[in-house]
């Protein structure tokens, strides 16, 4: 069972991350002068461009927390299995080498 839920925790995590992707791209994909409202005809205002600036500086570092915390449910997912229990996984055990035999 707890494999399982790992396994569960870990897909929600990797959902999270691409949907941080998805967002991310969306936000990029439109170009700056649309972002800041710049328009090539008119003065340029200081007030709305900040505000504009000051908002997109925001949705980047919330994107940064998503992408933070969605990576930190995906690894905790991973934890989860691996402490579940034993998995098919090999190990190799190594022999130490007789050092007495060197002198």
């Amino acid at each position: 069972m707890g494999s399982g839920l790992g396994l569960i925790v870990f897909l929600g995590g990797i959902a999270l991350l691409l949907l941080t992707f998805k967002l991310a791209y969306d936000m990029f994909a439109v170009p700056a002068r649309d972002v800041l409202k710049l328009q090539a005809d008119k003065t340029l205002d200081i007030a709305g461009t900040g505000s504009s600036l000051t908002n997109l500086i925001f949705r980047v570092l919330l994107l940064f927390v998503m992408a933070l915390v969605s990576s930190f449910i995906a690894n905790r997912g991973v934890t989860m299995y691996a402490a579940s229990g034993p998995h098919d996984v090999a190990v190799t055990e190594e022999t130490p080498a007789d050092t007495s035999a060197a002198t």
